[in-house]
C-alpha cells in the first residue's frame, strides 16, 4: 500500500493485487467475536522515522511509553522497571535498580558502546558472526550479562542471539541509543482500524485500484524484463513496471526458471530464514489489578513471552486483555493449536496469576504459516536490494536490504519508499538523487570510540568486582 500510494501520487496508474480478501499482510488484525484481534502487538520506537511520518500523514496519534517492566516467575505484582536510554537519570536508575546488580549492568552498557563503535568497514565481518559470539568474545562480558542479552534479543526480535548477526545488533543498538525517547509507542486501538484502514483510504484517494482476492501465481519475463503477472485463475495483468511486496515465503515461488535466468541473484533469497513470532490473546471477565500500562517482559519465560494489557490502551475493552507475544514458539509449532495454547497459557500463569474461571476467551495466532524473516548470520549478502537486476522489477518487504536491517514495520515501510523511488527513476531514465526513505540516525562514531577507550579504567575494576562476586557465590 505504501509503494502503491507513492506511485499513484506521482501520477501513475496503479493496480494493487492482494491475494487475500483483506489488506494488511502480516500486520493486519482479524475479526473475531471479541472484536479485532491482532497478528501480535506492535511497537513503534522513536527511530521509526518512516512509519511515524506515514502515521502523521494519516492523522494517527501514538501513545508513548518511557519504560517497560521485567516480571520474575511467581513474584507478581512486584516488577523491575527499566527506562529507555533517554538521559542520565534513566541510565542511573537502570544501573542501580535494574534486573542485574550494578556491576553487571555497567558491563552490559559498556558492551553496547563497544559494539556500536565498531567501524563500518567491519560490516562484512560483523555479518559473519553472531551477536552472542561477538559479545562472548569480549574480555569484560560475564555470564550474567551474556544471558540477559540473549533474552533481550529474543524478545525484541524473535531471533536467538546466537543466530542474529552482530551487524544487525550493532545497527539496532545504535538506533536506540541515538533516539531513546519516546522509548516505545503503541497505537490507541487495533492496527486494522487505526492504521491499515486509514492507509487503504489514502491509497484510494490517490487513485490506486485495489483488487483483493487476486492470487498472483507467477511472473512472466520477456526480452529481459517482466511482461505480465498471471493469477491462479489464469487472469493476466500487463504493466510497464512491477513492484513485488509479497512476504519472503511467497516471493520464493516467483523465482522460477525464466526469472532466475534474467536475475540469478534473486535465487539467493532461498538462503534466507523465517520463524513464527506467535501471539496469544487472553480476554478476562474482570480487570486484573497490578498489571502496568506498559509492556512486561516475563523474565526467563520458557517461550520468550512478553505482554501488554490492551484494556489500559484501547477504549472499547471491558476487562483485562493480555496481548502476549511468544518469541520462542519453535518448540510448539508442530503441536495442535489447542496443545500449543495450553502450554503458552501455563507459562503465562506462572508469572501473572489469575483463575482460569476468569477467562472469557483465548485466541492464539500461531503465525506458523506467516513466519517472520530473521536476519541470521551471513544473511545480508543474500537479501535483494529494492531494485533488482531486472530493470522494471522492484521488491519491498522487511526482508529486503535497507538501512534498518531488521524485520519490522519500519524495515517494510522504508523498503516500500525506496522501491517506489527506484521505480520512478527507472521511468524517468535516471537514478534517484535521493530515496524517499529516511535512514535511522546513529551516534557519531568518533564519540562512541572515545567513550569505549575512556571507560576502560572504570570497566576493568568493575569486571574484577563482577568476577570476584561470581566466584564467591560458587
Amino acid at each position: 500500500m505504501v509503494a502503491a500510494r507513492e506511485l499513484a501520487s506521482a501520477g501513475w496508474r496503479v493496480t494493487l493485487l492482494e491475494s487475500s480478501e483483506q489488506l494488511g499482510g502480516k500486520a493486519q488484525a482479524f475479526k473475531h467475536d471479541v472484536g479485532w484481534v491482532e497478528h501480535g502487538y506492535h511497537v513503534f520506537p522513536a527511530w521509526y522515522d518512516n512509519v511515524r511520518r506515514l502515521l502523521k500523514e494519516l492523522d494517527v496519534s501514538l501513545i508513548d511509553f518511557d519504560r517497560y517492566f521485567y516480571l520474575r516467575r511467581a513474584e507478581f505484582p512486584k516488577m523491575t522497571t527499566v527506562y529507555g536510554p533517554s538521559g542520565f537519570k534513566a541510565i542511573m536508575h537502570n544501573t542501580f535498580r535494574g534486573l542485574l546488580p550494578w556491576y553487571h549492568t555497567l558491563l552490559f552498557g559498556y558492551s553496547v558502546i563497544d559494539m556500536i563503535s565498531r567501524p563500518l568497514r567491519h560490516k562484512r565481518l560483523l555479518d559473519c558472526i553472531s551477536q552472542v559470539g561477538l559479545m562472548r568474545s569480549a574480555w569484560y562480558v560475564t555470564e550474567s550479562v551474556a544471558t540477559l542479552n540473549q533474552e533481550n534479543i529474543l524478545k525484541a526480535s524473535a531471533i536467538p542471539a546466537y543466530e542474529m548477526s552482530a551487524m544487525t545488533a550493532k545497527n539496532i543498538a545504535a538506533f536506540w541509543v541515538q533516539r531513546g525517547a519516546p522509548f516505545l509507542s503503541v497505537l490507541p486501538g487495533d492496527l486494522q482500524t487505526t492504521f491499515i484502514m486509514p492507509l487503504i483510504r489514502a491509497c484510494r484517494d490517490a487513485g490506486v485500484e485495489i483488487r483483493t482476492g487476486t492470487h498472483v501465481a507467477s511472473l512472466r519475463a520477456e526480452n529481459g524484463i517482466i511482461d505480465r503477472v498471471v493469477t491462479l485463475d489464469g487472469e493476466e495483468f500487463s504493466a510497464d513496471t512491477f513492484v513485488v511486496t509479497t512476504p519472503l515465503e511467497v516471493t520464493r515461488r516467483f523465482v522460477t526458471g525464466e526469472i532466475y535466468d534474467v536475475d540469478p541473484e534473486l535465487g539467493n533469497i532461498h538462503h534466507l530464514e523465517a520463524e513464527p513470532m506467535s501471539a496469544l490473546h487472553v480476554y478476562l471477565k474482570r480487570r486484573l489489578e497490578g498489571v502496568p500500562r506498559e509492556h512486561v517482559f516475563l523474565h526467563e519465560s520458557r517461550y520468550g513471552m512478553s505482554v501488554i494489557d490492551l484494556d489500559q490502551i484501547w477504549d472499547d475493552q471491558s476487562g483485562t486483555v493480555l496481548s502476549c507475544i511468544s518469541s520462542n514458539f519453535s518448540p510448539l509449532k508442530h503441536l495442535e493449536e489447542s496443545e500449543a495454547t495450553e502450554h503458552l497459557l501455563r507459562d503465562l500463569l506462572d508469572f501473572v496469576p489469575f483463575d482460569r474461571s476468569d477467562i472469557a476467551k483465548v485466541v492464539l495466532h500461531s503465525n506458523v504459516q506467516t513466519p517472520l524473516f530473521i536476519n541470521t548470520v551471513g544473511a545480508w549478502p543474500h537479501r535483494p536490494p529494492p531494485n533488482s537486476k531486472i530493470p522494471n522489477l522492484f521488491v519491498a518487504g522487511d526482508w529486503v536490504k535497507t538501512p534498518v536491517d531488521l524485520a519490522c514495520m519500519e524495515g517494510a515501510v522504508s523498503s516500500a519508499y525506496e522501491a517506489a523511488s527506484h521505480a520512478l527513476a527507472y521511468a524517468n531514465g535516471d537514478l534517484p538523487k535521493a530515496v524517499l526513505a529516511v535512514a535511522p540516525a546513529t551516534p557519531p562514531r568518533w564519540l562512541t570510540v572515545i567513550a569505549r577507550y575512556a571507560l576502560i579504567p572504570i570497566v576493568a575494576p568493575v569486571w574484577t568486582i563482577a568476577r570476584l562476586t561470581e566466584w564467591l557465590k560458587r
